[in-house]
């Protein structure tokens, strides 16, 4: 392991872009498969089980469906809840804000309190046995407008804000529904407090993120390519604070860059946009947030102190409490420097070391 890969593994971070959908393990999704028995009863279900394993980018979106029919029980999203902790736990992942969607779950037949609750005692497991801390993150699916104003109701709701939902997120194709259809709930969400973030500029890049911005008016944007065509709207998210979540390994597997290097993070860091680095599905598109977070340096040539910044960025545009956030970013803080001053004592060390094997006696 590499000097910065090991600091990258020490390094204590918050996680805002990760969909529990395409989080949990495929070891996990196939034990949950066999205890449900879905191969006896699922055609072609080895080769669902190679796409699991082996994803193609044009069919994200139809696999985590299937898999996720896989679970058929309250108990398998609680598993998949802990699944989910323990990656982000031995990432040293503080604290993460997951994005659910409930319409994935077809199988398992409970009322949104049930739902939240099989939610809940995963999380409180991960806590417990990792201390990893997480909160949700509802998402409304586009081509479904129905859910849009029940999904805000329950985020605003007292039982959803007390069982640890911070936000809702409206995801999916831009060109499956019209934005106005979304528009209602929204408003409603923004009324009552409750954080709102859009996935925009996959479909339709620029253009779609702008009418996310008009239509919307997020605290947070996911993926917004395109954004680095118009100065206007870079300028734009600067000044209303709107953070962007980016995963470089999404927007290769998409063709949106050739390679790695490619990815404009230089160039939101330099005019200042708060970008935040995220796993987003990790499981299926075969990176971590420690991947994402080297190929941040290796690739996209931030320094070690601005991948710092970037990381501290998470920790900026989570929906915390602001003393919960001020507590964060002073512990981070400490702890790069405490990381950095050992890793300098240590190569010291090792510097005199071989100074003095080479020294005649």
């Amino acid at each position: 392991m590499s000097w910065i890969e090991n600091y990258i593994h020490l390094m204590p971070k918050v996680e805002l872009h990760v969909q529990l959908e395409g989080a949990v393990r495929a070891a996990t999704l196939l034990m949950i498969a066999e205890q449900n028995e879905i191969a006896e009863g699922l055609k072609h279900f080895d080769t669902w089980v190679d796409l699991l394993q082996n994803p193609q980018p044009d069919r994200i979106d139809e696999l985590v469906r299937m898999i996720n029919s896989w679970l058929h029980h309250a108990e398998d999203l609680t598993r998949s809840v802990y699944d989910v902790g323990v990656v982000l736990a031995k990432q040293n992942v503080r604290y993460a804000e997951i994005s659910v969607n409930p319409a994935l779950y077809p199988e398992i037949e409970l009322t949104p309190d049930e739902f939240l609750e099989a939610l809940n005692d995963g999380r409180e497991r991960a806590r417990r046995a990792w201390g990893v801390e997480m909160a949700w993150i509802l998402t409304i699916p586009r081509d479904e407008p129905r859910r849009a104003d029940e999904v805000a109701r329950w985020a605003a709701s007292v039982t959803g804000r007390k069982g640890g939902i911070v936000g809702i997120c409206l995801s999916g194709r831009e060109d499956a529904q019209p934005a106005g259809q979304f528009e209602r709930a929204f408003k409603m969400a923004e009324k009552k407090s409750v954080p709102t973030v859009v996935r925009a500029g996959h479909d339709f890049g620029l253009e779609g993120v702008i009418e996310a911005l008009d239509t919307f008016n997020p605290r947070r944007l996911v993926d917004a390519w395109g954004i680095v065509e118009s100065g206007e709207v870079l300028q734009r998210l600067v000044d209303h604070q709107v953070s962007v979540m980016i995963n470089i390994a999404r927007a290769q597997a998409h063709g949106w860059v050739q390679n790695v290097a490619e990815y404009p993070l230089r160039r939101l860091y330099d005019e200042e946009v708060t970008a935040v680095i995220g796993a987003d599905m990790p499981t299926l598109y075969q990176t971590s947030l420690n991947d994402e977070y080297l190929a941040a340096v290796e690739k996209c040539q931030l320094s070690v102190e601005e991948l710092e910044d970037v990381a501290l960025n998470a920790v900026r545009a989570s929906f915390l409490p602001e003393d919960q956030k001020a507590a964060l970013l002073a512990d981070f803080q400490q702890e790069y420097e405490r990381i950095r001053t050992r890793d300098e004592d240590d190569a010291g060390e090792a510097a005199a070391a071989a100074e003095e094997q080479d020294t005649p006696q």
